[in-house]
């Protein structure tokens, strides 16, 4: 007979071992799951191409952009790269804007990151490269005339810094980075040699410390770094940034500002005011609206330019010969291209090529004017021959005016008109200006020119 306690004691023993059981693994299911989502990031990914060359209108993009992900609270802003480099003070600007950014900043490199390029990826808190990208290769040159040299020694120090900077600010070896600008590098071995440009590929890069995830794409990039975008997000430049872009280009810049100024002399010195007048005044709003849109010059650029011109207007045709007037436009339109490039070496560069434009065109004109029937007003095509009845001017006849006293009939800037006895004959003076109605004495006499001298009271 069994003992009636024992199954009761059996059942109850069963129950609080399958209770103990159960409070004891219902959390460990409960947390099987947590760290899948804890440190999971979920928001708006924008992604935005920086491919081509690297100018004034992508800093303005990026800039824009940055801002935009701040307001909308995005997740990260990721820069597609795939460039060869571009201007050094557009990558500053970038560089510049992507540090100081509250949002994350991602660099997804897809080909190559180089020169100007590997500094804005260096700069992105996080670096992901595709397989067979690379990065570095970043010495500054400056571009002379047709060709290109090597920088100065300060500027690359300068660039190196750049660099240097941007890596320490996001814990990556700064020795790499200044070896990716400045050959005057210790050896880095399995590197680089000393003498040498550094370029990453995308395992050395993985290695090193600059790059965080090799990826075959965005999303999966993405993935490893724990972050769901929700959505993701791609921009394109708006239509009024790729035009702001196109213009802002420095060739581009060069061609409109010689083509908007050399229209609007030949139409002053030839052909009076008219349509070629008015495209030159569209060129040289094209030239400052394009960088007053991306933001790379401000109105006082504009207004210097104008002041300059109206300058020189007046130097020309009101004040006679060359002086203050005529310094000061000249002054004020070397300031405006100054403002407008964005420092003196970019203004240099520029009017060195705005010069070369306009030996071009001083050279096309000499050689084609003639040939054109728009020049015909200004130009002599006929050419006088003694077998057409043509004779050469008596050198002789004007002679005997010479020692006479006359009264200039208009002022003399310093050509001008003079009745000298019973004569009105066109006179120019040492240099000096006349006034009209003064005393004037002829103290020279070749041939067909008449030299006059202002005979003071």
């Amino acid at each position: 007979m069994r003992h009636p306690v024992r199954p009761l004691l059996y059942r109850t023993g069963c129950f609080f071992l399958f209770l103990w059981v159960l409070l004891t693994t219902a959390p460990l299911v409960g947390q099987s799951t947590e760290p899948a989502t804890a440190n999971l990031t979920r928001g708006k990914v924008i992604v935005i191409p920086i491919h081509g060359d690297i100018e004034s209108g992508v800093s303005f993009f990026v800039q824009r952009m940055l801002r935009r992900a701040d307001q909308e609270q995005a997740a990260a802003l990721v820069l597609e790269i795939n460039s060869n480099g571009g201007l050094v003070s557009a990558a500053q600007e970038i560089k510049t804007a992507l540090l100081e950014s509250r949002v994350k900043t991602i660099a997804y490199v897809k080909g190559r990151a180089l020169s100007a390029a590997a500094l804005i990826a260096i700069s992105c808190q996080k670096i992901l490269m595709e397989p067979g990208a690379e990065m570095g290769a970043a010495t500054p040159i400056q571009l002379m005339g047709d060709g290109v040299r090597a920088a100065e020694e300060k500027f690359v120090s300068a660039f190196r810094a750049e660099f240097e900077s941007a890596a320490e600010k996001n814990r990556r070896p700064t020795n790499l980075a200044g070896a990716m600008v400045d050959k005057n590098h210790d050896e880095i071995p399995g590197l680089v040699k000393r003498g040498e440009i550094l370029t990453l590929t995308t395992e050395k890069a993985a290695t090193h410390g600059y790059c965080d995830f090799i990826v075959s794409t965005l999303e999966s990039g993405l993935r490893q770094m724990k972050i769901e975008p929700t959505p993701l997000e791609r921009v394109e430049p708006t239509s009024g940034e790729w035009i702001a872009r196109w213009l802002t280009n420095p060739n581009i810049s060069v061609l409109l500002f010689s083509a908007g100024v050399w229209l609007i002399i030949l139409e002053f010195a030839v052909f009076g005011w008219g349509l070629l007048g008015w495209l030159g005044l569209l060129l040289l709003a094209l030239f400052f609206g394009g960088h007053l849109f991306a933001y790379l010059a401000g109105l006082e650029a504009v207004l210097l330019f104008v002041f300059g011109m109206v300058l020189l207007l007046i130097e020309f045709f009101i004040i006679p010969g060359f002086g203050l007037t005529g310094i000061a436009g000249i002054l004020s339109l070397c300031m405006s291209i100054i403002m407008v490039f964005g420092g003196i070496y970019s203004a240099i560069y520029a009017i060195g090529k705005i010069m070369a434009i306009s030996i071009l065109m001083i050279v096309a004109l000499y050689h084609f004017a003639p040939r054109l029937k728009l020049f015909d007003g200004v130009v002599l095509k006929q050419e006088l021959t003694t077998e057409a009845g043509f004779v050469a001017v008596d050198n002789t006849q004007f002679d005997h005016l010479l020692n006479l006293e006359g009264i200039t009939q208009c002022p003399c800037r310093p050509a001008g008109i003079a009745r000298i006895g019973t004569e009105r004959v066109d006179v120019v003076s040492e240099g000096d200006f006349i006034e009209r109605n003064q005393r004037v004495v002829v103290v020279r006499v070749e041939g067909q020119k008449i030299v006059v001298r202002e005979l003071k009271a």
